[in-house]
């Protein structure tokens, strides 16, 4: 039976569960218990890996005869699974590499039981170095095969300096970061070769930060290599395989699900009337297409729909057009013919949609007229249709038209010679531009804006003759009331006819800042005076407009 049908088993999650159990246990004293227990948790793991081997060569060989079997149907996946394949056998001969190197710094030679020998109480020493003392992996590999960690010494692998000398030595390279890049660029790469099928693979593969003992966040590299016994480094080193053969595992069984996700046996036969639009307006066309819950692209259909009659193409399915004229629930009804092996066979279908008026609405975002001289945000939208189908328009003389950031939104500017604006609405039907609505707004100047002298505005009693200084701003700002966004600097002071108490001041002119004069006016001034400023302004619509401000003086 092939591989897809053998899901995880509880002995690989309890391997896994007890690599979590020890890892956290180094935080501990290292004691011999421990010990022993990274070597049966590390040899458990390497044969669950080659029982996950045996599945996956079940997985490829049946995956290989369904394509050998329908090239065309299970090419495509079969070429993507190849492609996972060479990627996961690329990271785990460069573990495997690792690891021998490894083991070649822990140990000169093993002994190990040899599995060919009867006698399970004889040991074979296999020597692990070659002449040249360089680390002989062939050596390693039939150690650990054979041997799992069980061979090891308790002294080997409690030795907490050598996983940081080997996998993080700043004199030589940086092993621990390359083994994240790789990880990191494995799990990109098989996404991207299982495109869409990615979102139904997850892959364990994990090279987060993380937290050491005392609650530091740490990374992943130091957190695995770092101050970790040798037994701990190489059941690391062992898991990584094991989850890069894992996460092989469930993609090449998802690319081979997917070989036959679309077969499916149909016990009945139902006609389906597939509508553009069941909202269609008075001129437009309303357009189905009529096919059959299961069709054979060589086999054609005949179709009536309402006195129409037309034949299916190579998709298994008829186009019915007509246009629409009454306004009101409109109802289709048609009769379909196949042919089968025992003859002609009749299907009949209703579909219903709904003919309306053409019309749009266009609505102020903010209030019920538009303001001279400033951007007005409105809203254009049409039942039934799309808004990114939908175009605005106005006089140009009228005004300023500008586009806003989303469909069917729109930012309008009257010109201060306009008292009423019509706004056009025009929508996309059957691929035609055609008016859908007029509307027509008032146009109404903006409020007077409200004079700022310093920290006074008009009306304000008993003001300190201490804040009016040579310097002083004069500002015109919109009035609080008002709910429209007004751009800085939009409203400008022309002119300010200035009286304190009796004084008159000599007008200001293209300032808004408080003179001489008018400070030295002030401060001579009675408790009680009047600070009356009379300014010009210049509004955001081109016009000037008059306002005036009053302020009662303090001692």
């Amino acid at each position: 039976m092939g591989a897809t049908n053998c899901p995880e088993t509880p002995r690989q999650r309890m391997i896994t569960m007890m690599y979590l159990v020890y890892t956290a246990m180094l935080a501990l004293n290292v004691s011999a218990e421990v010990i022993s227990g990274f070597k049966s948790v590390g040899t458990a793991m390497r044969e669950s890996n080659k029982n996950l081997a045996i599945k996956l060569d079940d997985t490829y060989t049946d995956f290989q005869a369904a394509y050998e079997n329908s090239p065309d149907k299970v090419g495509e996946k079969y070429r993507k699974a190849q492609e996972v394949r060479a990627l996961s056998g690329d990271l785990t001969r460069f573990i495997d590499s690792l690891e021998c190197e490894f083991v070649g710094q822990i140990a000169s030679s093993a002994k190990i039981h040899d599995p060919s020998d009867p006698d399970i109480k004889k040991t074979r020493e296999i020597k692990l170095h070659n002449e040249d003392k360089t680390t002989n992996h062939d050596s390693v590999k039939l150690a650990m095969q054979f041997g799992g960690l069980s061979w090891f010494t308790d002294k080997q692998l409690e030795d907490n300096h050598k996983p940081a000398n080997f996998f993080l030595s700043k004199d030589g390279n940086q092993l621990a970061p390359v083994i994240k890049e790789k990880i990191i660029e494995f799990k990109r790469k098989v996404k991207d070769a299982l495109g869409d099928d990615s979102v139904h693979v997850t892959m364990a593969l994990n090279v987060s930060d993380g937290y050491d003992k005392d609650g530091r966040q740490v990374p992943w590299e130091q957190l695995n290599f770092d101050e970790v016994i040798t037994g701990a480094a190489l059941v690391t080193l062992t898991r990584i395989k094991s989850e890069v053969m894992n996460a092989e595992f469930d993609a090449v069984k998802e690319l081979y699900r997917q070989v036959n996700k679309g077969d499916k046996k149909f016990s009945s036969i139902q006609m389906l009337s597939i509508p553009k639009s069941a909202y269609v307006l008075r001129g437009g066309v309303y357009e189905t297409e009529i096919r059959v819950g299961a069709y054979d692209p060589s086999q054609r259909f005949r179709v009536t729909v309402n006195g129409q009659t037309s034949t299916s193409d190579e998709m298994g399915t008829a186009v019915f057009r007509t246009v629409c004229n009454n306004v009101g629930p409109q109802t289709i009804r048609g009769r379909a013919v196949l042919t089968t092996q025992e003859g002609e066979e009749e299907y009949e279908f209703t579909d219903e949609f709904y003919v309306a008026e053409p019309s749009a609405n266009v609505s102020l975002d903010n209030m019920n007229v538009l303001y001279a001289g400033i951007e007005n945000p409105i809203t254009a939208s049409a039942p039934g249709m799309s808004t990114k189908d939908i175009r605005v328009s106005i006089d140009p003389a009228l005004g300023k038209l500008v586009k806003g950031d989303t469909d069917g939104k729109y930012l309008i500017t009257p010109s201060s010679s306009a008292k009423n604006l019509e706004i056009t609405v025009y929508g996309m039907i059957d691929n035609q531009q055609k008016e859908l609505n007029k509307q027509r707004f008032r146009v109404k100047p903006i409020p007077n804006p409200v004079l700022k002298v310093g920290n006074y505005v008009n009306g304000d009693k008993k003001a300190a003759r201490k804040d009016f200084t040579e310097g002083t701003l004069v500002l015109a700002t919109k009035d609080p009331s008002f709910d429209f966004r007004i751009p800085n600097g939009s409203i400008r002071i022309r002119t300010m006819n200035i009286t304190v108490g009796t004084k008159t001041c000599a007008p200001i002119e293209n300032s808004n800042k408080l003179n001489a004069e008018v400070a030295s006016a002030i401060r001579k001034a009675n408790r009680g005076d009047n600070l009356v400023i009379s300014a010009s302004v210049q509004m955001p619509d081109g016009r000037p407009r008059d306002v005036e401000c009053v302020i009662k003086l303090a001692k």
